[in-house]
C-alpha cells in the first residue's frame, strides 16, 4: 500500500520517462536478439569463414632431402631439422604504434599498461637478438628497413632448441618455420663430388646438383589453427602427403676417397701448387671409385664457398696431358697397322726439325723398341710412330677412345675437352698431338681412356654412381694390340725408366709419365708446367687405374716421374689394400706359401 501510494504521489513526467526507458531497452534488447539470431540462422557460414580465415593456415611440410651414400652405405650427405626465424614488421610496426598512441592516453592505468607492454616488447627483441648472437641494433635496423613488408627472416637454419626459446618470448609478429639443413660427415675430402646445396635447401653444385630432382622429394600440405600469436593449437587435416626425397648411391669407396684425399693434400701443400687432382677407376665396371680436388673447402662451412675452391677440376679443366698420350698413339698405330709390336724406330740425331718447329728428346737414343720408346718418353719416337699413320687413322682411334666427347659420368658441367677434326691437321700438327701437344683432356676422360688397356680393349661407360650389375662395353681395339700396349707400360715402371717411383712392393704396375708445359700468352711457358702419371694395377691382372694431374709445382726439374708417380704409388697401393686385392710380384718362395 505504501510502494503504490508513493508512486501515485510522482509526478507524470517522471513516470512517463521510466515508461520510456524500459521500452527503450527492451528495443535494444529485441534488436540484439534479434541480430544475433540472424547472424546463427543466415550468417553462420560467412562468420566460419571469417574465423577460419584468422585462425585456419595451410603450412607447408618440407621435404626431407634424401641421403647419398657410398657403395657400402656410409653416409656422405644427411639432413637435420633445423629452424627459420621470420618476423612480419608491417605488423610489428602497427602494434608498436598503437602501444605508443596507448602511452599518450588520458587514462593513467591504460598508458601504464601500454608503456609496460612496449617495453616488454624491447626487452623481447634484445633476447631474440641474443639468441640469434647478433647485434640488437642491426636486428631493429633490419626490421625498419623492410616495415612495409609482411615477412623477413630473421634468421636461417638455426637449432630447434633457440627457435624454442625465441617461441617462448611470445612476442608478436614472430614466428619460425621448420627446414632441413644439409650435413656432409666426410667434410672437404669429398666435397667436390657431393657438391652442397644452397640455403633453400636445393642442389647447386657436384652430385647435389645433378641428382637435385631426385634428392629433394616433394613438399606436403596440412591444414593447422593458430592462436592470434601464430602458435600451433590444433592440426586439422592432411592436404597433400610429403615426400621424402630418394636416396642416391655413389661409386665412391669412403675409404679409398679418404686416403685419396689425404695424399694429394699433402702433395699440393709440399709442391706448393696451384691446383692437383686425382681419379681412381675401377677398369671392369667403369665406376669411379675416388676423386679428390684441390684446392679444397668444407661444404659445412658455408664462408669457404668460393668459386675457384668448389670447381671440381678433374671433371671441368682441361689440360694438354703431354707424354701420357703417348701409349694411345703407339695403340692407334698398331691398330692401323701401320706398325708391329716388336718395330724399331730410329730416333736420330736426337731431334726433328719440322718447319720452325724443333721436337727433341734429351739425348740420341738412336733405334728404339716401342717399349723403350715409353719407358724414355721419347718424344721424337712418338711423333715418327704418329707420322706413319693417316690423320684420319689417328683421329678416329683417340674419339672412340673417349676424347673430345664429354664422359657423361653423372656429374653437372663435365668438359668434353677438344680433339680438332683432323682435316684442319698439318704435320707439325700430327706429330706434337703423338707426344700430347694439341689435344685437351680432363683428367677424368684421361683416366678412363686408360682403362682400355686393363681390359683387353673394351671401354666400359664411366659412372660416379654405383652399379649392382654389369653393363655392354664398346671394344675399341683388339685384345692382341691391348695387352701389348699394357705390356710397353710395365716398362715405365722399370728401373732407369722415366716411371720408376711409381712402383709398388709386391705388385706389377703399368702406366706412363707426363710432363707438358703450359699454354699462356700465345706461348709455351717454361716455367709452368702440368705433371702427371696414369697407371694401372696389378698389371698381370688388372683392377684399378689411377691418375694424377698436379698443376704449376713450384720446385726444380718439375716432371711427372719426379712428382707424379710417388702420389699414384701411395694411393695406388692404398686401393690394393683396401679392396683386399692380392699381389701378383712376390717372390717365389712367398707366393708358394
Amino acid at each position: 500500500m505504501r510502494r503504490s501510494k508513493a508512486s501515485n504521489l510522482l509526478p507524470p513526467v517522471y513516470r512517463g520517462r521510466r515508461f520510456a526507458l524500459l521500452i527503450i531497452l527492451l528495443s535494444l534488447i529485441c534488436v540484439l536478439l534479434l541480430r544475433a539470431g540472424y547472424l546463427e540462422i543466415f550468417q553462420q557460414q560467412w562468420l566460419q569463414k571469417q574465423a577460419d580465415k584468422r585462425q585456419m593456415r595451410v603450412v607447408s611440410i618440407p621435404p626431407y632431402r634424401g641421403m647419398i651414400v657410398d657403395r657400402n652405405e656410409e653416409s656422405l650427405a644427411i639432413s637435420s631439422p633445423v629452424v627459420s626465424v621470420w618476423c612480419n614488421p608491417r605488423k610489428l610496426r602497427r602494434i608498436r604504434n598503437s602501444l605508443l598512441k596507448g602511452t599518450e592516453s588520458t587514462d593513467e592505468s591504460d598508458a601504464l599498461l601500454a608503456k609496460a607492454r612496449l617495453d616488454e616488447m624491447d626487452i623481447g627483441l634484445q633476447k631474440v637478438a641474443d639468441y640469434l648472437q647478433i647485434d640488437s641494433s642491426k636486428l631493429q635496423k633490419k626490421i625498419d628497413k623492410n616495415k612495409t613488408k609482411q615477412f623477413i627472416y630473421l634468421a636461417r637454419q638455426i637449432p630447434p632448441e633457440i627457435s624454442e626459446d625465441i617461441a617462448n618470448l611470445n612476442l608478436p609478429a614472430i614466428s619460425s618455420t621448420s627446414e632441413y639443413r644439409r650435413f656432409y660427415p666426410m667434410g672437404e675430402a669429398l666435397s667436390h663430388v657431393i657438391g652442397f646445396t644452397n640455403i633453400d635447401d636445393k642442389g647447386v653444385e657436384g652430385i647435389e646438383s645433378s641428382r637435385n630432382q631426385m634428392l629433394a622429394g616433394e613438399s606436403g600440405k596440412k591444414r593447422v589453427v593458430r592462436d592470434g600469436r601464430g602458435r600451433l593449437i590444433e592440426n586439422i587435416e592432411q592436404i597433400k602427403e610429403m615426400k621424402p626425397g630418394q636416396q642416391v648411391t655413389l661409386s665412391i669407396d669412403k675409404r679409398i676417397q679418404f686416403q685419396t684425399y689425404k695424399e694429394l693434400k699433402n702433395t699440393v701443400y709440399q709442391l706448393n701448387a696451384k691446383a692437383g687432382s686425382v681419379v681412381v677407376l675401377d677398369a671392369h665396371t667403369g665406376e669411379i671409385l675416388a676423386m679428390a680436388n684441390m684446392p679444397g673447402f668444407n661444404p659445412n662451412v658455408r664462408s669457404e664457398l668460393k668459386p675457384y675452391r668448389y670447381r671440381n677440376r678433374a671433371v671441368m679443366d682441361t689440360f694438354e696431358p703431354g707424354s701420357t698420350i703417348k701409349p694411345f698413339t703407339i695403340a692407334a698405330a698398331l691398330e692401323e697397322r701401320v706398325i708391329g709390336s716388336n718395330v724399331q724406330i730410329d730416333t736420330s740425331p736426337g731431334y726433328m726439325k719440322m718447319g720452325k718447329t724443333k721436337i727433341r728428346d734429351p739425348i740420341n737414343y738412336g733405334s728404339m723398341s716401342l717399349d723403350r720408346i715409353l719407358a724414355k718418353s721419347s718424344n721424337v719416337g712418338a711423333s715418327k710412330v704418329a707420322l706413319l699413320m693417316k690423320a684420319s687413322g689417328q683421329w678416329k682411334f683417340l674419339s672412340r677412345i673417349g676424347f673430345g666427347r664429354r664422359p657423361n659420368a653423372g656429374f653437372p658441367n663435365e668438359s668434353e675437352g677438344k680433339l680438332s677434326y683432323y682435316d684442319k691437321w698439318v704435320r707439325v700438327d700430327r706429330a706434337s698431338l703423338g707426344y700430347g701437344y694439341g689435344i685437351s683432356t680432363s683428367l677424368l676422360q684421361l683416366a678412363h681412356a686408360y682403362t682400355v688397356f686393363a681390359t683387353g680393349g673394351i671401354l666400359y661407360p664411366t659412372t660416379i654412381f654405383k652399379r649392382d650389375q654389369a653393363v655392354a662395353g664398346q671394344r675399341i681395339m683388339k685384345e692382341a694390340n691391348a695387352k701389348a700396349v699394357l705390356r710397353m707400360l710395365g716398362a715405365v715402371v722399370k728401373k732407369n725408366a722415366t716411371g720408376k717411383n711409381a712402383s709398388i712392393d709386391g705388385y706389377h704396375v703399368a702406366g706412363k709419365t707426363g710432363t707438358a708445359y703450359k699454354f699462356m700468352n700465345k706461348r709455351y711457358r717454361k716455367d709452368k708446367k702440368i705433371v702427371s702419371f696414369v697407371g694401372i694395377a696389378p698389371a698381370s691382372n688388372p683392377r684399378i687405374v689411377v691418375a694424377v694431374m698436379i698443376n704449376e709445382p713450384k720446385v726444380k726439374r718439375a716432371t711427372g716421374g719426379r712428382l707424379a708417380a710417388p702420389v699414384f704409388s701411395k694411393i695406388m697401393a692404398s686401393a690394393l689394400r683396401i679392396l683386399d686385392i692380392p699381389p701378383d710380384n712376390l717372390p717365389a718362395s712367398k707366393g708358394a706359401s
